[in-house]
Formats: structure tokens, sequence, C-alpha cells
């Protein structure tokens, strides 16, 4: 069995059940040593891996070009499950990011070219306030209709050699506890003690 048809799954009931974290996960990097978490949106989840978008400017850019292994953990409160894939980053391919960027929400959109023109992501700013006024200048300036992807909008792939996936819903609470390794292209799987 592949776990990728049981996270789309589970995927789609968090939404039914209006699960608010039915699209986001925890991308976990190491650089140098260094532990590095960030939450970011899960755009698609395929059987052939989970696509994020992200941008060049952002620290994380950086450290996946040096280390292109990574894990991404995602849960969903409604579903009472975990899923941790982990795997290799991969990127996408720039045709994709201008196929797809234009589906973005809006602000999303001008904060991708206030970090090609302005300023870089995780970069410090003197107040929120002063980055809304920076966007909304841009608003005024260049009406959404006109944006395109900018240079720096940029996707992964992050294809899984292993996902663990720990149910939390049994009405024992004896959790249950899986491991699906990838080997010579199937996957293989073991019960882990919870």
């Amino acid at each position: 069995m592949n776990p990728f048809d049981l996270l789309i799954a589970d995927r789609q009931l968090a939404r039914n059940l209006e699960d608010t974290g039915a699209d986001t996960g925890s991308l976990a990097l190491a650089e140098d040593g260094q532990p590095s978490v960030r939450t970011l949106v899960l755009r698609e989840i395929t059987q052939s891996g989970i696509t994020l978008f992200i941008n060049k400017s952002s620290p994380k850019w950086r450290t996946i070009e040096k280390n292109p292994q990574a894990e991404l953990l995602i849960w969903f409160h409604s579903v009472q499950r975990q899923y941790r894939v982990a795997g290799r980053i991969n990127k996408l391919d720039p045709a994709i990011i201008q196929e797809n960027w234009h589906r973005r929400p809006s602000a999303s959109k001008y904060i991708d070219w206030v970090y090609e023109k302005e300023i870089q992501q995780s970069a410090k700013i003197g107040s929120r306030q002063a980055l809304i006024n920076t966007v909304n200048q841009l608003k005024t300036e260049t009406p959404e209709s006109s944006l395109t992807p900018p240079e720096g909008a940029a996707g992964i792939l992050l294809t899984a050699s292993r996902v663990e996936i720990l149910d939390l819903k049994s009405p024992d609470r004896i959790h249950e506890r899986k491991l699906y390794e990838l080997k010579a292209d199937q996957w293989v799987i073991s019960q882990l003690m919870p």
C-alpha cells in the first residue's frame, strides 16, 4: 500500500471537517547541524510527493541547496493522525510556477514582489505597518491583473523515501504507529511501538 493514498484521503477528510491544519505542514531542514523548522502551505499531494512553494530569497532556499534532505510533519487534528514524510527535495521546473502562481492569494503575490524588489524573506523590518505600507504602495502602482511570477518564486517537491503514520484515534488509547519505507520502488510496512 502506498502511504500517500492514506495521506491524500486523510487530507480530504480533514478539509471536509474544516480542519484549519488540513493545508499546512512543518518542514524540518538541517544546515551544519542546526535544525530549522517552519510551517508551509501544502500545495499538492500526489503519489510522487508533496509540492510546496517557497521564495528563493528565504534562508530555507540556501539550506535546501546545501542539504536537500528534509522531513515534513503533517498533523490533522480532526482526524487525529500525524504523518512524518522524509526524503529528498527536488526543485520544481519554473514552468510549473509560471502555470500555478496566479492561483495564489492576492496578498501572497504582492509579498513575492516585495521579496523581489525590496526585502528578502526573514529580513528584519522596522514594523509590520511598514510592510503593510510597502504592499499597499505596490498595489497602487501595479494592479493584480498585471502581476507575473517574479524570478524568486520557486517550488519544491519532497519525494519521500520514508513515511511514518501515527494514529491517535484508537478507542482503547493504544495508539497505532506504522513505518513505510520505499525499497526498490515498493513500500515496505513495519509496525512500530507507539
